[in-house]
């Protein structure tokens, strides 16, 4: 039967453990989506925290409520949530591209408001459904517990925190992002740009057809079959996201 310094020493470590994992878990998609219950991910944490707790090595030994135990709370707060926030900026390219094909389909006047996005589109909110699935396919989820677990190992309790010039490259990942929105919005954004050309000839030889009537149909009609015919390819395009979202988190914890 475990001792009363036993238990405290076990209760220590995981609220050690529960900080790094909580900043993971308040931001990394799916599991800091507003969509999933805080029970829930309060549940998940707790058991990802007791999953690590052979992997911490030794523990501070400052109180967390001294001086230098406030600066390595906000330390390991902040290394998780550096970690979540890349694999956000990853599958937030998803939102970004729904958003602008759906402002080129005229699909941007019915908005669901969403607690976690703001204004989302439905398209946009589609393309997050896809590339959540497809990311829980690939596994990115475990790959992401499985760096969490590594970070344990290479960046130890109380050791140094994210540098500045880490930290620059987790701001620069915002590149990727826009990049791989780019790349998801570029087939129906170029069809609808000839769609809206085609009907900016129409509207000169037929000055008084009604272009609003017409246009937004055959625009919402073109998109969807631009991106029926393109969905195929999201799994290679979001497999590259996990792959450069991965490669960045072993930069930052020195697995690389």
């Amino acid at each position: 039967m475990a001792t009363l310094t036993e238990l405290s020493e076990l209760i220590f470590a995981f609220m050690w453990s529960m900080l790094r994992v909580s900043g993971v878990a308040m931001i990394a998609p799916v599991l800091g989506s507003m969509m999933v219950p805080v029970r829930i991910r309060i549940v998940i944490a707790a058991g990802l925290a007791v999953a690590m707790l052979p992997l911490l090595g030794e523990l501070p030994t400052y109180s967390p409520l001294s001086a230098p135990g406030l600066i390595a709370v906000m330390r390991e707060l902040g290394i998780g949530l550096a970690m979540g926030f890349v694999f956000r900026l990853a599958i937030d390219a998803a939102l970004i591209a729904g958003q602008v094909v759906s402002m080129g389909m005229g699909l941007a006047f019915a908005t669901v408001v969403d607690p976690n996005s703001g204004g989302v589109p439905l398209l946009g909110r589609f393309y997050v459904v896809i590339a959540t699935l497809l990311l829980l396919a690939a596994n990115a989820h475990l790959m992401l517990i499985e760096v969490l677990a590594r970070s344990f190992e290479l960046v130890p309790l109380g050791a140094a925190a994210i540098s500045i010039p880490e930290l620059r490259e987790v701001v620069g990942f915002g590149a990727v992002m826009f990049a791989g929105a780019i790349h998801l919005a570029l087939p129906s954004v170029v069809a609808i740009l000839m769609v809206n050309i085609a009907f900016g000839v129409i509207s000169r030889a037929a000055p008084t057809l009604n272009l609003f009537a017409v246009g937004f149909p055959i625009s919402i009609l073109m998109g969807f079959i631009v991106l029926v015919l393109s969905i195929g390819n999201h799994g290679l395009f979001w497999d590259q996201q996990t792959t450069l979202a991965i490669n960045l988190l072993g930069n930052l914890i020195g697995a690389s």
